[in-house]
């Protein structure tokens, strides 16, 4: 995925022949720099939502999230810390793992 990313953002339609004649370190070089700085619908994506929501608060007084004007971008809502609950049920499905307790927890 990364590598059609990558002919998208160079303006290469031939992603095969692009990646043919790159050297490995040189794609690790563009990895390394995509993921600091965004591709280009990414990066254009991110900008609009930031004038929308500095625009929506402007004129609206109210408070609204960056990721509510993002259209391209799946950003996921933060929920927070899981339950004791919510970690145990997840957790059941791992096979092999070992249960630490506190000492006198009673179970």
């Amino acid at each position: 995925m990364f590598a059609l990313r990558l002919a998208r953002e160079f303006g290469r339609p031939d992603w095969r022949r692009m990646l043919s004649e790159m050297s490995a370190s040189e794609f690790s070089d563009w990895v390394t720099h995509f993921s600091k700085t965004p591709f280009m619908p990414q990066l254009i994506d991110i900008e609009f939502a930031t004038l929308h929501t500095s625009l929506y608060m402007a004129m609206s007084g109210t408070k609204t999230e960056l990721t509510d004007f993002m259209l391209l971008t799946d950003v996921e809502a933060d929920e927070g810390e899981m339950s004791d609950e919510a970690i145990q049920l997840a957790s059941e499905g791992i096979s092999g793992g070992v249960r630490y307790e506190q000492p006198n927890s009673g179970s």
